[in-house]
């Protein structure tokens, strides 16, 4: 086994961490953040992350809360496990799309 110190052993994880990300894709990445996120949300008691939410759309909160009563009761929504994290389209070559 490696015997290394604790600065040694914080110091590979951070390297491991950086080249890990440095590896991944956009969508790689917006999924990772979208799962923390969603998980942290998920922890928070419904107060908490009613307050959260509320904070984040400020006054467009109760629009947002009765669009996602309408989505959450349509006959056409997929189930969120079947669900991508985003559908962002990101132009990151300027090319509003086109290759």
């Amino acid at each position: 086994m490696t015997h290394l110190t604790n600065d040694e052993l914080q110091e590979l994880k951070y390297h491991l961490a950086d080249r890990i990300v440095e590896n991944m894709d956009v969508k790689q990445l917006i999924q990772i953040a979208f799962d923390s996120y969603y998980d942290h949300f998920d922890k928070l008691s419904e107060v908490d992350f009613l307050d959260r939410a509320k904070d984040y759309w400020n006054d467009s909160f109760g629009e947002v809360v009765e669009d996602i009563k309408n989505y959450a009761n349509c006959d056409f929504k997929k189930p969120i496990e079947d669900r991508e994290a985003s559908n962002i389209f990101i132009d990151i070559n300027n090319t509003g799309g086109k290759y």
